[in-house]
C-alpha cells in the first residue's frame, strides 16, 4: 500500500494513498523529469479521480486553482512552471483549457499535454493558435458539458491526436487511456 501525507503548513502525515498535500497544491513526491502536473477543472479539486490515478503511475503536481478565474489560474500556472523545461500537463475540462492557453504562453515549458474533455468551447479559447506536436485531447462521445462537436474542430488544424471514448464528461471509464497517453508523450 502507498503512503498517504497530508501535509498543512508543517508536516502533519496520514496514512492511506501517495499524496502530500501543502496550503498550494498537491505534491505527489519524488518529482521526475520531465515534470508531470494534473490542472483541474471548474468544479473540481486537486485531488480527485483523475490525480489519483495518475498518481499510481507517475510522480505528479496537481496545484489548487479552486475558486479562481481562468486568468488568476494562468497567473499561478505560469508561476509554478516558472523555470521548468520539459513539462507534460494533463489538464481536465477547465483545466485542458489552462493547460492549453499556458502553452500559448510558454511553449518552451513544454514537452506536451494530455487534454480531458478540454473547455475549448470557451470564449478564452480564442488566445490559443498553436498547441503541442506532443499533445493528445481524450474526449467523451456522451459529454453533456463540453461539446465534442466544438472541441474536435477546434483541435483539427493543430494535428492534435483527438481520442473519442464511450463515456461522459467526468471520463472515468477513460483513466487507462489518460495514462497510456502521458506514457507515450514521456517516451
Amino acid at each position: 500500500m502507498l503512503n498517504f501525507f497530508l501535509c498543512v503548513s508543517a508536516v502533519l502525515c496520514v496514512s492511506a494513498i501517495s499524496l502530500a498535500f501543502t496550503l498550494d497544491h498537491v505534491l505527489y513526491p519524488g518529482a521526475p523529469m520531465p515534470p508531470i502536473f494534473f490542472f483541474h477543472g471548474l468544479e473540481s479539486a486537486p485531488i480527485g479521480t483523475k490525480s489519483i490515478r495518475l498518481a499510481e503511475s507517475f510522480d505528479i503536481t496537481s496545484p489548487d486553482f479552486q475558486d479562481m478565474d481562468i486568468w488568476e489560474r494562468l497567473e499561478k500556472a505560469e508561476r509554478i512552471t516558472e523555470g521548468l523545461e520539459d513539462i507534460v500537463v494533463v489538464g481536465s475540462s477547465f483545466g485542458g483549457l489552462l493547460a492549453a492557453l499556458l502553452y500559448a504562453r510558454h511553449p518552451e515549458r513544454f514537452r506536451g499535454y494530455v487534454l480531458m474533455a478540454p473547455a475549448l468551447h470557451r470564449d478564452f479559447a480564442e488566445e490559443i493558435d498553436t498547441m503541442p506536436e506532443r499533445a493528445v485531447v481524450i474526449h467523451g462521445t456522451h459529454d453533456d458539458v463540453v461539446p465534442i462537436d466544438e472541441v474536435r474542430p477546434f483541435c483539427a488544424p493543430h494535428g492534435v491526436k483527438f481520442i473519442e471514448v464511450d463515456d461522459g464528461h467526468r471520463l472515468h471509464d477513460a483513466l487507462e487511456v489518460m495514462v497510456d497517453a502521458v506514457e507515450k508523450i514521456l517516451a
